[in-house]
């Protein structure tokens, strides 16, 4: 049965249209303290972070208002990344973290992204039974006027703690390096500066100034097309590129070239190899470029595939006992250091690991395969059943043995994901046209 409410990574969509009204959330609230705080060993304890999102807020207060109908103690830390809720929730003994965000979406959307109490994102049966719980309550058209927040949330303040966290996966100190820090206007603002001044890095730093309404507004993880420019004039070695809520990240080096999450990995584990440091395994998703498994298949480490996801890629992580993993679009795992995706940690062990392979003189560049995403708008509203016809068709249709293809509808955005591999670039740049214009095509046919 498809979700209702929650995608790839948690609840998201436009704050204040439909389902995401603050009645919602205030169902919300209620559905998660029935569904998920319900049992006789729940302290009914929660903690919130939020983006810099103007709604965030006043989302927090309308599922607080659910949550304390059903007798539970909050907490509220304000602006923070999301892996800092999970690092705190697991280190506090809460049983749940809750993180308000949209992550790499502009400011009109919002949503939240839910941790249990060992600091992992809960699991789908956790996503469906609150599912279920939203809909036992709208079925019963409980009035929601009486309830109000009691007043209750507790004001704390982790960064410290967070930082300190942060500087202890620090394996040693390179003061010369000159970075640029890109922080989407996004939760790192503060926290991000502070942690790499204090590892003993020369930074310049953009895009740290919130209004609450340009997060991820052309900076971030997601536009990356002034950096070359940047750090060429501020003779940076690298610029961190992170996404608004702090959990993933891209890089770009002085020569201007994009290093994603593949490549980060593949930097990683370089190192790690140079360093006698065991491997076990790896895992990526069904986007992750061949010429990177390939490369782990050399090196005799086992590889697997996830559907799109950190929350898939860290669930056959734990069933293998993989300590790595991630996500081209720039989730960086790495069960020694975090329970999350985490931009901060990810930048300071690449940069750990890229000064190994620089001072022997090692390549750090995965020669991949081209590879492109296409990304087809598409009407949030346009039924399930014509989405999946057409992708079905179009996949039937090109899907042969010089491309490799992944068509699907997104988890977080409204749109068709459409991403073609092949040997060569001028193929996979004409077959990305065909694809996308024939889907097009097949949707206004199918609504017609």
């Amino acid at each position: 049965m498809p979700k209702r409410y929650f995608g790839t990574d948690g609840i998201r969509g436009e704050f204040g249209v439909e389902p995401l009204t603050n009645e919602f959330f205030i169902i919300l609230g209620l559905a998660i303290g029935r569904s998920l705080l319900a049992s006789n060993n729940c302290k009914k304890k929660v903690i919130f972070g939020c983006d810099t999102r103007e709604s965030c807020s006043k989302i927090i207060d309308q599922i607080s208002i659910g949550l304390q109908e059903e007798g539970c103690e909050i907490h509220n830390t304000s602006v923070v990344p999301t892996p800092a809720i999970a690092f705190y929730t697991k280190k506090e003994n809460y049983d749940l973290g809750i993180m308000v965000s949209a992550s790499h979406n502009l400011y009109k959307d919002n949503g939240i992204k839910i941790f249990n109490k060992d600091g992992f994102k809960i699991s789908i049966d956790d996503e469906n039974h609150i599912e279920d719980y939203i809909e036992n309550i709208k079925g019963k058209n409980i009035k929601l006027d009486y309830l109000s927040s009691s007043n209750k949330l507790k004001n704390i303040n982790i960064s410290n703690e967070y930082i300190d966290f942060c500087l202890k996966t620090i394996k040693s100190n390179n003061t010369k390096m000159h970075l640029t820090l890109d922080l989407a206007n996004g939760s790192n603002y503060n926290i991000a500066p502070k942690v790499f001044k204090k590892a003993g890095y020369d930074i310049s730093v953009i895009n740290d100034k919130p209004n609450g309404i340009n997060i991820n507004d052309k900076c971030g993880s997601t536009y990356l097309n002034h950096l070359p420019s940047i750090i060429k004039d501020n003779g940076s070695k690298f610029a961190i590129s992170m996404d608004g809520d702090g959990d993933r990240l891209l890089v770009v080096n002085e020569d201007g070239k994009v290093l994603d999450g593949d490549d980060i990995l593949y930097t990683i584990i370089k190192g790690k190899n140079i360093l006698n440091e065991n491997i076990k395994g790896v895992v990526g998703t069904t986007m992750t470029n061949y010429a990177f498994e390939k490369f782990l298949k050399e090196e005799g480490i086992d590889f697997i595939r996830a559907n799109v996801g950190d929350k898939n890629v860290m669930e056959k992580m734990l069933k293998n006992n993989y300590v790595l993993g991630g996500e081209a679009s720039g989730h960086i795992l790495m069960l020694d250091n975090s329970s999350s995706g985490d931009s901060i940690i990810a930048a300071l062990q690449f940069l750990y690991y890229s000064d190994i392979l620089n001072k022997k003189s090692i390549n750090s560049f995965l020669k991949k395969y081209p590879q492109k995403i296409t990304n087809l708008l598409i009407d949030k509203y346009l039924p399930e059943n014509i989405i999946n016809i057409a992708i079905k068709e179009a996949s039937d249709k090109f899907s042969n043995n010089d491309l490799r293809l992944i068509i699907r509808k997104s988890g977080t955005e409204n749109c068709i994901r459409i991403m073609v591999e092949a040997k060569e670039a001028e193929r996979v740049n004409s077959a990305s046209k065909e694809i996308k214009y024939f889907i097009k095509d097949k949707l206004t046919t199918l609504l017609s």
